[in-house]
């Protein structure tokens, strides 16, 4: 299929379908229409051209062949996790078209759940014509020596830094969390809560708090939750049981954030002004909220790309050490935070957890 049959098809201009397919980022196009080409482009089996990639100085370090490549993809998180969460497809879609620009096509993704279930895995994995793997997610680096009978370059994108060799694409939730609590803090809260499980985010809401001189009362934390609408739902009416005087909640994520939420709906408290809220990853789902939730931003779609570019230049020898890259996050003001009129804190105090 040449660009031309994917311009009639959806009835744009070439120049529309080229700059979509063959930039990293273009305004040629809404977000929706990007998609609608990217799906025809891959339904009719599409192949980028490297000469006209080379014509605008993104030459592919990819040997230039006619017959794309694979790579395959893990999510490590239950399933209950990634099913309502736009921070999975977010990242995966970014890899998916990323790769394609250079001749890869993501072949298979298989959440970790299914490595225990080896008669239907083994014969995939043991099929795959690639060593090209990325994982997304959370994994223990258990996880990591079980694939590497299959997989030879692998690559991590998340939240958490790991102790595993392979490459890394982070924005690291442990620093996110600390910001978040020193935020908070800020804005008056003392009495902050916490839903979410035991990782990063853990960690550095208990070091934030404990470097700001806040108790961290255990009514106040719930550590064992499944980081989806229902885990933060649950999470939150247990704190409003055990802890009505918590001021503000952070959210391991914005999933857990549009379940508590809807937990302080149902039980008639008012947020902010009883109790205010925030999450991580910024998906746009908090915008539609009311009110809508403040959440920090994780730059899902550039660590996608990233990531693929990062397997990319191990599979031609770019690099032989493990990487790790940290990106940048931003807390995104909105309506579920108030500053508590009756408390406040010098600069210096709001600098204290970093």
């Amino acid at each position: 299929m040449a660009l031309k049959d994917i311009a009639a098809e959806l009835g744009i201009s070439i120049s529309t379908v080229s700059r979509t397919l063959n930039a990293k980022n273009t305004s040629a196009a809404s977000k929706e229409l990007q998609r609608k080409i990217w799906d025809v482009a891959k339904k009719q089996g599409y192949t980028p051209n490297p000469a006209a990639r080379q014509l605008q100085k993104r030459e592919s370090s990819v040997p230039k062949s006619s017959e794309p490549k694979s790579l395959y993809c893990v999510f490590a998180v239950a399933p209950q996790e990634s099913k309502d969460d736009p921070f999975y497809t977010k990242i995966l879609e970014s890899v998916e078209q990323e790769a394609f620009k250079h001749n890869y096509i993501l072949q298979y993704t298989f959440s970790a759940v299914a490595l225990d279930s080896p008669g239907l895995i083994t014969p995939i994995l043991s099929a795959t014509p690639s060593d090209c793997l990325v994982i997304i997610g959370r994994f223990q680096p258990e996880l990591l020596k079980r694939l590497e009978v299959y997989f030879k370059k692998t690559i991590y994108v998340g939240l958490n830094f790991l102790e595993a060799d392979c490459d890394q694409i982070v924005c690291d939730s442990y620093k996110m969390a600390k910001a978040v609590v020193s935020y908070l803090y800020s804005l008056g809260h003392k009495k902050i809560g916490f839903i979410g499980s035991n990782e990063g985010r853990m960690r550095g809401y208990r070091e934030a708090a404990a470097a700001l001189s806040l108790p961290v009362d255990e009514r106040y934390v719930i550590d064992d939750t499944i980081l989806s609408m229902e885990g933060g739902y649950q999470g939150m009416v247990r704190i409003l049981a055990n802890a009505p005087d918590v001021s503000a909640v952070f959210c391991a994520n914005d999933m857990v954030s549009i379940g508590a939420l809807k937990a302080c709906h149902d039980k008639n408290i008012e947020v902010p002004g009883n109790i205010s809220l925030i999450g991580i990853n910024n998906v746009e789902n908090v915008q539609y909220t009311a009110p809508m939730l403040s959440s920090v931003h994780v730059p899902l779609e550039e660590m996608g790309r990233m990531a693929v570019n990062m397997l990319l230049d191990r599979v031609n020898g770019g690099h032989t050490s493990h990487i790790k890259v940290d990106f940048p996050y931003k807390i995104v003001k909105r309506e579920s935070c108030r500053a508590l009129p009756q408390t406040g804190c010098s600069d210096s105090a709001q600098t204290k957890a970093f």
